[in-house]
């Protein structure tokens, strides 16, 4: 791959930020004041978060679970311009943010809105970075020889099969494998490092970038997003030490 087209994928996902995603303020369901939030949380119980109005201004917000109104301070708040990859961090520490836009708050984003299509466009080309410098590293003489010795023949056939499927439009045998084929085959020609449970991990992130409808299971999400960023970013950057990634 060009040094060129890594650059431009790299870019790409720092494309879009929290904005693209969030709820704007004018399409919030809020309450006027601490009385009444707690009804207008048992109107929609949908909603873990209930934001508070006074006087036309975003102020405090009720919580579902804990049944506590609290002032929105600092710690609440997030600019507009967070990357989405930084907000999956900023989701690390706490299930919501309030969007500022110039010294204003604009609007709100929750942990749901992860699976919003802007942060798959976001995660599939980071993938696609990191899969092609994969890809790169391949450039085995005799390929089928080499895909039968490394995938073991259980993998092999199967990917043998798509591949004769294809008929004339079978270009490689080296189209047909997943993500993480392609990552354990640059791992074993040590042309990257990962650890064994990333392999998983970015395949399921893949998977789920690649199709609209597919959203990540809500109890891993967040966790699973901030791994896969990490390791992804590592490739990326050029860095040789593995981090130990999926130790969860």
């Amino acid at each position: 791959m060009t040094s060129n087209l890594t650059e431009a994928l790299k870019h790409l996902t720092t494309r879009f930020t929290v904005k693209d995603i969030m709820t704007p303020e004018v399409r919030l369901t809020w309450a006027p004041d601490a009385e009444t939030a707690p009804t207008v949380s048992a109107a929609h119980p949908d909603f873990s978060v209930i934001p508070i109005k006074g006087k036309g201004v975003l102020s405090a917000y009720f919580e579902r679970d804990s049944r506590r109104t609290c002032v929105i301070e600092v710690g609440d708040l997030i600019s507009d311009g967070t990357t989405l990859l930084d907000l999956v961090d900023v989701l690390q520490g706490r299930e919501f943010s309030f969007v500022l836009t110039n010294r204003r708050i604009d609007g709100y984003v929750h942990y749901s809105d992860l699976n919003h299509q802007m942060m798959k466009w976001t995660f599939y080309v980071m993938l696609e970075a990191v899969e092609r410098l994969a890809l790169d590293s391949l450039r085995p003489r005799d390929e089928r020889a080499y895909l039968e010795e490394k995938l073991g023949g259980i993998r092999f056939r199967q990917v043998d099969q798509m591949y004769k499927r294809a008929g004339d439009n079978g270009r490689s045998l080296l189209t047909y494998l997943n993500i993480a084929d392609i990552l354990r085959l640059a791992v074993s020609n040590g042309a990257i490092q990962l650890d064994d449970t990333s392999f998983p991990l970015m395949k399921e992130v893949r998977d789920w970038a690649a199709h609209v409808l597919c959203d990540l299971a809500p109890e891993t999400a967040v966790r699973h997003l901030a791994i896969v960023k990490r390791e992804c970013l590592r490739l990326l950057g050029g860095t040789s030490q593995a981090e130990g990634a999926a130790t969860a």
